[in-house]
């Protein structure tokens, strides 16, 4: 039913262009290029029947590759957005946990001082030294969870934007492309010795 609906279409339009050529030939030959009103009505038959075929066969192809492309832009998004939520989840509890063990060291001290004496100044000392030591490795890991979430996202962006390139290069580049590429590479080559 859809190819007798395609070819009665088909059909129609070749039948509309013929006449409409038709016109336009008998049109160029009396007047030496004059309008008639015959003549701008098929025009616009003829184009009217043009856009009507177009957006008929191309309507469907079209809806599916924007749904398609949509869809998978989504999907990319949705888990650039859940990778990045990781990423700030990680880093939010190492902010906590900084926190927690910056609390940990002022009640460390406080009971050191309370300890009492020389000796007891001498491990708020160690303490204080531990304690930067502990925040400062506690940043750097943070620094580097953060940077290997960077590093990854960063990575599925660019592979992502190289399979697009790719695929895009092999819709848009035909054999006679190819040919041209080799034989370009090959003079290149040839020069270089």
């Amino acid at each position: 039913m859809k190819a007798y609906k395609k070819a009665l279409v088909l059909f129609l339009l070749l039948l509309v262009l013929s006449v409409g050529t038709a016109f336009a030939s008998a049109g160029g030959s009396e007047g030496g290029g004059s309008w008639s009103p015959w003549m701008l009505i098929w025009r616009v038959i003829n184009t009217v029947a043009l856009i009507a075929v177009l957006v008929y066969f191309l309507k469907k192809p079209m809806a599916n590759f924007f749904s398609e492309r949509r869809a998978q832009i989504q999907k990319d998004l949705e888990d650039a957005k859940e990778q990045r939520d990781r990423a700030e989840r990680t880093i939010a509890e190492y902010e906590k946990k900084i926190g927690e063990m910056g609390r940990e060291l002022d009640k460390m001290r406080e009971e050191l001082r309370k300890a009492a004496g020389v000796e007891s100044e001498k491990v708020v000392s160690n303490a204080d030294r531990m304690a930067a030591t502990m925040v400062e490795s506690a940043k750097l890991a943070a620094d580097q969870e953060v940077r290997k979430a960077k590093m990854i996202l960063k990575n599925e962006a660019v592979g992502l934007a190289v399979e697009l390139a790719e695929s895009l290069i092999r819709e848009k580049i035909n054999e006679d492309d190819r040919k041209r590429i080799v034989e370009e590479y090959l003079v290149k080559v040839g020069g270089m010795k």
